[in-house]
């Protein structure tokens, strides 16, 4: 397939809109279930009395997060149709207006049908169809980056006054969003800097970067100091805590990273069109890919696909203008093969939210019974590292009080310290005939919960939490046949529930 300088007259727009029609659906499927623990935290942000307070809570529990997000659901967040569907609606219309802009910037750097054929494909992925009806901000950082690049595009050679402050006002945008479109902008900087090197005048795409910069300045002290946080302290534990690595290891690194972004931006030109169109969307969807797996194996872990939103959307469009160098039936009908097994697979896509159920499921019982947290934002591979730093009330809380409104206490117990989370545990469920936990952590269980003198019921199981049922046994049950009777079963708790 040709590639080459084209317009968008070629982009069939009743094909689009069936696209865009097709993924409505899809998206629409799940918006009324219940937020899982991410969502609870963007829209306890959002439900804040005042633009103030939503930053700051947002701020506090989000951070790598600015507020743009929660700040545009708290606006909305009055509509009727219920929080799921009124605080989802956004996702949604983010995810749909990205389609179209798949397209058409797929027309202008390649061919139309390379812009078509990455929207479909793009459309009913699952990381699409999960994050589009998600409340949270990565459908809107996709349609924004997308939306701002194609504007730099068309400003490096027709740039207009009225497009250069759009696009700043896009790329503003996008770094109040979420802090990982720094590293989009930066790869786009990047190349903006060879185009440069090499004679090109890029005034009118520069003065958008510019803008952006501008607008973003007030708020740089608070991404810098929440940079330091994410990387240096624990707020990305639950990707994986810090290894040791050597100076040679980290050396090497950067001699790969530098060689490959050498050949990226310094690298003689490959392309028949002169806009080299794929040294420049390989170059925005490879360097922030780059700089967070360097950053992995010198610094810390901190690789997690959904920050890395912006670039796969554009590297969904290379894997279609690859697809396009195969004869039009081959490409026609690779791309009807993916986008029919990508919807095929929707169906399976929904996951189950628990929260509901666990409001439910402790409502039916005593409101004596006290329900316990655990503090911790983290990996499972290694479930002590924050110790609490994060979240003193619990992590899971916030999920929980959305949908619970009881008289049942709730506490807190650390992992970290097992002997005092068993005893704890144990004496409330004593007093009370019975108690809960919420965890995300089914492995720390084991050592949170007393064992001998009480039985374990795991009602609830899910990936966003489960729900533990602490029960006392009969005291005439609860002790070896061999000892003495204990004329206290809190006695027989000391015991025999210390660990052994």
């Amino acid at each position: 397939m040709e590639t080459g300088t084209s317009g968008k007259s070629g982009i069939d727009w009743r094909i689009t809109a069936a696209l865009m029609a097709a993924a409505a659906v899809v998206y629409s499927a799940h918006l009324r279930s219940p937020f899982d623990s991410s969502e609870a935290y963007t829209v306890l942000a959002a439900s804040q009395s005042h633009p103030l307070a939503v930053t700051r809570v947002a701020m506090r529990y989000d951070p790598g997060k600015p507020p743009l997000y929660p700040l545009l659901l708290h606006f909305i967040s009055s509509w009727p149709g219920g929080s799921e569907l009124s605080l989802r609606l956004p996702s949604v219309i983010s995810s749909l207006l990205t389609l179209p802009l798949i397209i058409v910037l797929g027309a202008e750097t390649f061919v139309p049908s390379v812009g078509l054929a990455a929207a479909g494909i793009w459309a009913f992925n699952l990381m699409t169809v999960t994050f589009a009806a998600w409340a949270r901000n990565y459908a809107l950082l996709g349609m924004l980056t997308t939306a701002q690049f194609l504007l730099l595009w068309r400003l490096r050679t027709h740039p207009k006054r009225s497009s250069v402050l759009a696009c700043g006002i896009l790329g503003g945008a996008v770094l109040y969003t979420h802090l990982c479109g720094v590293l989009f902008l930066a790869a786009e900087s990047a190349m903006l800097t060879r185009e440069s090197w090499r004679g090109q005048s890029r005034r009118g795409a520069w003065a958008a970067m510019f803008i952006s910069a501008i607008l973003f300045l007030p708020f740089l002290p608070i991404a810098s100091s929440q940079i330091r946080e994410l990387i240096a302290g624990h707020w990305v534990d639950w990707i994986g805590t810090a290894g040791p690595s050597s100076i040679p290891r980290q050396a090497a690194v950067l001699l790969v990273l530098s060689i490959i972004s050498a050949v990226l931006v310094l690298g003689p030109p490959w392309e028949k069109d002169e806009r080299e169109p794929l040294r420049w969307c390989l170059a925005v969807a490879l360097f922030p890919m780059l700089l967070l797996v360097a950053g992995s194996i010198a610094v810390r872990p901190m690789f997690a696909p959904r920050y890395l939103w912006p670039s796969l959307i554009v590297l969904t469009l290379v894997a279609a203008r690859l697809l396009a160098s195969l004869s039009v039936s081959h490409f026609r009908l690779a791309v009807t093969a993916i986008i029919g097994l990508q919807a095929f697979l929707c169906p399976a896509y929904a996951r189950y939210v628990p929260w509901q159920d666990i409001a439910r499921t402790i409502s039916e019982g005593s409101p004596n019974e006290p329900v316990f947290f655990e503090p911790l934002f983290t990996d499972s591979r290694n479930p002590l590292a924050d110790n609490g730093q994060g979240f003193p009330l619990g992590f899971l809380r916030v999920p929980f009080d959305h949908y619970f409104a009881g008289p049942n206490p709730r506490l807190v117990v650390d992992p970290s310290k097992p002997v005092e989370a068993r005893r704890t545990i144990a004496q409330a469920a004593l007093r009370a005939n019975g108690a809960w936990l919420v965890t995300a952590y089914e492995r720390l269980a084991r050592v949170e919960l007393p064992r001998t003198c009480f039985r374990t019921e795991e009602r609830i199981q899910s990936q966003d939490g489960s729900l533990i049922h602490v029960i006392p046994l009969p005291e005439d049950s609860c002790r070896p046949a061999s000892d003495p009777p204990a004329p206290d079963l809190m006695v027989k708790f000391h015991q025999y529930a210390s660990p052994r």
